[in-house]
């Protein structure tokens, strides 16, 4: 059954925090334990989880809010679930803001736990930072069509990185452990090793050791994929199954000896630990590497508020993401105009989706630094998609080879004697005896409205506002975004949802605005 959280204090509590004993405050006025308290009662309503709870068996819950509000603090203040549990028994300004009496402990540290386990399965850990922005809208804080700004940046992942061997050893214990009372006696001497975790006892420092060692566990990994049985109708069997069959052969190559060795390179979308398979290695330059998750926020730059969130691994691009956070922002209302990015948002076909996505958003970015190798750049040519035509920089005029379709290339050639004879031919035909090749890119008009777009007089201001988005990504990992606190993609969403929401709460607070619903004041504890 649903618990409620009860704002009636005893009258010790009473005495406490009207400040009977004492008279400064217990809780600095204004301070964020203050305000959270004054909108806490609107922000998290026990009525909101009602659909969680059979409404006439069982035990009364602890109150969801409460258990909501301390996952939010615990967010905000880098607690653990254990070290939550001991702030709600002993710091009074948590107590404030959770509006507990003095005897009242909160709740245990695995209720954090449970709680986020049923928004998972509930499918609504982004909940409450949807209805917070929608509410924003609401209110008119947020404008529809308004600009925004849009970043990813790294999320480290929990998990530790695993070289190949400790990969395909763990992923063979993961799906031999799972086999353990049906393993074959055959096979038992062979395979045994593996339902303990471990490395293997052997001369780590000896290359041969680790030579054979790979060739052991590569060979063993091909006998239990082969041997041990598919059980489809078991998710977490079909799992270790699956992970075994990608680590094993991911990394490794053939020596040509018969055997194996380790491949040389990084292995595309490269699994890099079996206790969280969904973390990836990423890349913001050919320098910079982190393990793990990366986070795209969009941001509305007027009122720094953040609009959607969204988690990925770490090695999916930003664009592929874009339109996510878009219909986040349809969700609660808002369709921007415009969205301020970097180039990884640059590309003909993300804009083409943006486009077409609900009222039109246009993706606005600077221009792609060009080659600097000496030759005549595509930039330096008209081209004229409703004519078919391209115009080079010493007039002369070439075709489309077929007529131009959005989502579909073409090229315009121009004639080698044309070419040949022209005084800009040392600089733009790179072979001798050959027109230049023009490739009109399949949404060739998205990018010349982009480029169009550069060209008007608010083009600076307009890219002036995007560095807000990176100081709110800062602001992110101040409050627990900059590494997962749980391992696979889905509890790290949720992660990133809470910590969004508590920086909207901050901002809010900040700017003055309310929180709670409309018509609803926000109340402290009386």
């Amino acid at each position: 059954m649903l618990g409620r959280h009860d704002p009636q204090m005893d009258l010790a509590d009473a005495v406490l925090w009207t400040g009977k004993i004492d008279p400064r405050p217990l809780v600095e006025k204004g301070s964020f334990h203050d305000r959270f308290a004054a909108v806490r009662a609107t922000v998290l309503r026990d009525e909101d989880f009602e659909h969680w709870f059979d409404a006439e068996q069982g035990r009364r819950s602890i109150p969801p809010s409460v258990v909501a509000g301390a996952f939010l603090l615990a967010l905000r203040e880098g607690c653990s679930d254990r070290e939550a549990e001991q702030r709600m028994r002993y710091d009074l300004r948590w107590k404030w803001a959770l509006g507990l009496g003095l005897n009242d402990h909160g709740c245990d540290h695995s209720s954090l736990c449970v709680f986020r386990g049923r928004l998972l399965a509930h499918e609504e850990e982004g909940r409450l930072f949807r209805e917070i922005v929608s509410r924003a809208v609401k209110a008119g804080l947020l404008t529809k069509r308004a600009v925004q700004v849009m970043d990813s940046s790294p999320m480290l992942g929990a998990a530790a990185v695993q070289d190949t061997y400790k990969l395909i050893r763990t992923a063979l214990h993961k799906l031999v452990k799972g086999h353990k009372r049906e393993l074959p006696a055959e096979l038992m001497p062979r395979l045994k090793r593996y339902l303990q975790t471990g490395k293997a006892d052997i001369d780590w420092e000896d290359a041969e050791a680790r030579r054979l060692e790979l060739q052991r566990l590569v060979a063993d990994a091909e006998l239990a994929l082969k041997e041990l049985p598919a059980e489809k109708d078991k998710p977490a069997a079909s799992a270790a199954r699956a992970l075994l069959e990608r680590v094993a052969g991911q990394d490794v190559e053939a020596d040509g000896e018969g055997g194996v060795k380790i491949r040389e390179g990084v292995a595309k979308d490269r699994v890099i630990s079996t206790v969280d398979p969904e973390m990836r290695h990423g890349h913001k330059s050919s320098a910079g590497r982190w393990d793990g998750y990366k986070k795209h926020v969009s941001e509305d730059p007027d009122t720094e508020l953040i609009t959607a969130v969204e988690v990925s691994a770490a090695n999916v691009g930003d664009g592929q993401v874009a339109i996510k956070l878009l219909e986040q922002q349809a969700e609660a209302g808002l369709e921007p105009a415009e969205v301020v990015a970097d180039q990884q948002y640059a590309a003909g076909e993300l804009r083409e989706q943006a486009q077409s996505h609900g009222e039109g958003t246009s993706l606005v970015t600077k221009a792609a630094a060009l080659p600097n190798d000496g030759y005549l750049h595509k930039s330096e040519f008209e081209i004229d998609l409703e004519a078919g035509t391209v115009t080079c920089p010493a007039g002369e005029v070439a075709h489309f080879a077929g007529r131009f379709r959005p989502g579909h290339s073409t090229e315009a050639v121009f004639a080698a004697v044309t070419c040949g004879r022209c005084p800009f031919a040392i600089a733009c035909v790179r072979t001798s005896g050959q027109g230049r090749t023009i490739s009109i890119h399949p949404y060739e008009h998205q990018l010349q409205a982009a480029a169009e777009r550069r060209q008007r007089p608010d083009f600076p201001a307009l890219m002036a506002k995007r560095p807000a988005v990176e100081r709110k990504q800062a602001h992110l990992n101040r409050k627990g975004a900059s590494r997962s606190r749980y391992f696979g993609l889905q509890k790290t969403r949720l992660q990133l949802f809470w910590s969004a929401t508590v920086v909207n709460i901050e901002r809010l607070m900040a700017i003055g605005q309310a929180v709670s619903s409309p018509g609803v004041a926000g109340t402290a504890p009386a």
